[in-house]
């Protein structure tokens, strides 16, 4: 984003807090890239503020400016909660004062819950799943399979006229053999 579209986002966003009789506590602008050790220093020093109790409401341009992904997301979203602090979202008008918006915060911990159980279905350890028995083939099946080894087909010509896997094929051959 240009700094011009920077400048003008905020100049909307703090239009929104002058509208609706905020006082602005701050801007935190983080920096372009966040994987630098202080990529995320804005955004600890916001936290530093809302955990003192001075900033009750955190307006972002868009739940992207929360975290990169979904499940960091869904974190600070309900850390605010934690810390009783709103949330407006300026690009989606999410305002988590109102109580038509206070659902972001109901439907976050239900995502998380969602993402949770989804990790510790990932951790379980996952059981060998055992073949399924197979049924013995059928009288007309083995007087066909008989009859095609008799008449020199091959073991997948076979299975294709049966329409059968050619290693079920080669399973019964085997136990016809013995």
């Amino acid at each position: 984003m240009t700094a011009a579209r920077k400048r003008a986002a905020l100049d909307k966003m703090r239009a929104v807090c002058v509208g609706k009789n905020w006082a602005i506590a701050g801007t935190f602008a983080e920096a372009p890239i966040r994987d630098t050790p202080d990529g995320r220093a804005e955004w600890r020093r916001l936290r530093e503020r809302v955990v003192s109790g001075k900033v009750d409401v955190v307006m972002v341009p868009g739940l992207t400016a929360l975290g990169e992904g979904v499940p960091a997301v869904l974190n600070e979203i309900l850390w605010l909660r934690e810390q009783r602090c709103d949330l407006y979202v300026h690009d989606a008008g999410l305002n988590t004062i109102s109580p038509t918006d206070q659902v972001l915060f109901t439907v976050a911990e239900a995502l998380k819950a969602v993402d949770d159980a989804a990790k510790q279905q990932q951790l379980k350890p996952r059981r060998k799943q055992s073949q399924p028995k197979q049924l013995p083939l059928m009288p007309y099946q083995v007087s066909v399979l008989r009859a095609g080894l008799k008449s020199g087909l091959s073991i997948a010509e076979i299975a294709k006229s049966l329409k059968l896997p050619v290693t079920r094929v080669r399973a019964e051959v085997k136990r016809l053999d013995a």
